[in-house]
């Protein structure tokens, strides 16, 4: 394999980019765009857009693909309908290979392909013949781990797995692993994923790079008033590989006065039966809130908990850290690379009741220590966390690819 160029060098490292739409990939492209480093990206959503940068560093869009997008929508409007199929995911199975067959068919030379997991296996082989370096970011722990944890918290509700959404469909799986396999470098959000991906013999391929918030999008209050009850809030998909049963669980038993907890999020069906009757428990259910909500939300309560059992690096724990809101969350959602014990708030195990309410009641009695860790929360975002910091870590990445030997790109 060549050598890529280091910025110093006469060739620049030239890069493709198929990512989602989150706010933390949005910033990466235009960051490279600017730098000079950008080829080409692909955008992945509702419809599927090709972007190209111009001498002056912008991102024009050069073609937006209906094919994809009149997939999606016939895909799942016909397969929500048949009897039978409400929860499978065969939509998802076409359209992550028409999306892969679209990039492959329209991807020019580069030294790297930076593309996104379960949509790149045509275009990794595109990508490997013209010698880039490929790289794949997986968001969340490996999916055979991330499906073992999502079966157990199945069978522990007695629910059954075709009836749960997370499931993840077995033919994702194995292209998922096709692609690990094939690809030269494995892109992960925090220690915990990259410890999944090595027990499963990626080791040596397995990098962390941290992802960003929008510190300046999540701000804590300008003027702190303390909330007439105690609130404690979840943001995120309410399902079962959440941890929200232990979630309420804990609640329930707590009964603290004067507190709330607050769930802000889809409501999956699996769990539907479990928080339909919380209401006399103080728990609200706010339903999906637009990011602005999601950011007051924040901004209202006192204690943000996340108990998830299998996560990546969960963006909602640093967007409520860049709130100001001290956290408790669990060793599986990738707290740990981002919140010291006792600083910036409680570490705890998975699917631990007694731990978890152990730690809200802790947060519930110490309001002066509280509004301490959140202080040390939103700091650390500053000085770690940002989406700045995100571009840095993720170009660094890119340079020491361009500088390292042959044998260590393989």
């Amino acid at each position: 394999m060549p050598r890529l160029s280091h910025p110093h060098d006469a060739a620049p490292i030239s890069v493709i980019l198929a990512t989602g739409t989150g706010w933390y990939q949005q910033t990466l492209p235009e960051a490279l765009a600017r730098a000079g480093m950008l080829r080409r990206l692909f955008r992945f959503g509702i419809n599927l857009e090709m972007f190209d940068p111009d001498v002056s560093g912008s991102l024009n869009l050069v073609r937006r693909f209906r094919v994809y997008h009149s997939a999606n929508r016939v895909l799942w409007g016909v397969w929500t309908r048949l009897p039978g199929t409400g929860r499978t995911k065969l939509p998802i199975v076409a359209t992550s290979w028409l999306a892969d067959r679209l990039v492959a068919g329209n991807l020019p030379p580069c030294s790297i392909f930076h593309s996104w997991t379960a949509v790149s296996l045509a275009s990794l082989r595109v990508a490997k013949h013209r010698n880039s370096v490929t790289l794949i970011e997986n968001p969340m722990l490996h999916p055979q781990h991330w499906q073992r944890e999502v079966l157990a918290e199945c069978n522990r509700a007695h629910i059954r797995p075709r009836n749960c959404d997370t499931i993840l469909p077995v033919s994702i799986i194995k292209r998922r692993e096709r692609e690990f396999q094939m690809c030269d470098k494995i892109i992960v959000p925090s220690e915990v994923a990259r410890r999944s991906f090595e027990e499963l013999g990626y080791g040596s391929k397995t990098v962390v790079v941290w992802p960003g918030v929008d510190h300046q999008f999540f701000q804590p209050p300008r003027a702190k008033e303390e909330p007439s009850v105690f609130r404690v809030c979840y943001v995120g998909r309410v399902e079962m590989a959440k941890g929200i049963v232990y979630l309420l669980e804990a609640w329930k038993r707590l009964r603290l006065p004067r507190a709330e907890l607050v769930l802000a999020g889809q409501i999956r069906p699996e769990v539907e039966s479990v928080v339909r009757d919380c209401s006399s428990y103080n728990v609200r259910l706010a339903g999906q809130l637009s990011p602005a909500e999601v950011a007051a939300c924040y901004r209202e309560s006192n204690l943000f908990v996340f108990p998830s059992v299998s996560e990546g690096l969960a963006l909602v724990l640093l967007e409520a850290m860049a709130c100001g809101l001290p956290v408790v969350a669990t060793t599986t959602s990738g707290a740990q690379d981002c919140v010291t014990e006792g600083k910036e708030g409680s570490i705890v195990p998975p699917r631990n009741i007694e731990a978890l309410a152990d730690a809200i009641l802790w947060a519930y009695n110490h309001p002066n220590e509280l509004v301490a860790m959140g202080e040390a929360a939103r700091q650390k975002v500053e000085s770690q966390f940002t989406l700045e910091h995100y571009v840095e870590r993720q170009m660094a990445m890119y340079r020491s690819l361009a500088r390292a030997p042959q044998a260590g790109i393989a």
